[in-house]
């Protein structure tokens, strides 16, 4: 029987910076109360794909190809953003490595068999703190969209989870960029 599986691409911050998000994000708690995200590992969405999981190694073996022949590279924060009515999040400055990261995983596994597609997640990578806010969108905004906010992280590794269609990702691994400088 076929198990199809949602893969879910994402790159890790460093534990300082994590725990500045994990504080952010407590303090949000304390305005508004429980919302989606609260709880969730602090981390840059790359992308998502839906996959018979006979197929893992296959598609794990691309990425891992695209990871060793990329340089770890370092994230600059700078301020918060929002997404319109749901979202606030921290913002990359500039975003580009990012997104060229995104687009070498996406072109990687052009031609893969998938149920769905390689997804960004969002056209804009961005660090959220707070998602589907809902009626608390207003707060969050205000809370955050004024505060000056500047650091950085480097970029180590991409990090796979994985789940049924329907459950909830677990830590499947981390593919450690490898190109030498």
């Amino acid at each position: 029987m076929t198990e199809i599986r949602q893969y879910l691409f994402t790159i890790l911050l460093e534990p300082s910076i994590e725990a500045l998000i994990v504080d952010l994000k407590n303090e949000l708690f304390e305005h508004i109360g429980e919302f989606s995200s609260r709880h969730s590992r602090p981390h840059i969405t790359i992308g998502t794909m839906l996959i018979d999981e006979r197929k893992e190694a296959q598609l794990l073996e691309l990425l891992a190809g695209v990871c060793a022949h990329t340089h770890p590279f370092q994230i600059h924060f700078s301020g918060f953003g929002a997404f319109k009515a749901h979202t606030v999040f921290v913002r990359l400055d500039p975003m580009q490595e990012v997104r060229d990261f995104m687009s070498a995983c996406e072109q990687a596994t052009l031609g893969f068999p998938a149920k769905k597609k390689w997804k960004p997640k969002a056209k804009n990578p961005h660090l959220t703190i707070g998602r589907e806010l809902g009626k608390n969108y207003a707060a969050a905004r205000a809370l955050f969209i004024d505060k000056p906010f500047e650091n950085s992280s480097w970029v180590n590794a991409l990090r796979v989870q994985k789940r049924s269609e329907k459950g909830a990702y677990k830590e499947h691994s981390l593919i450690q960029l490898e190109k030498p400088r």
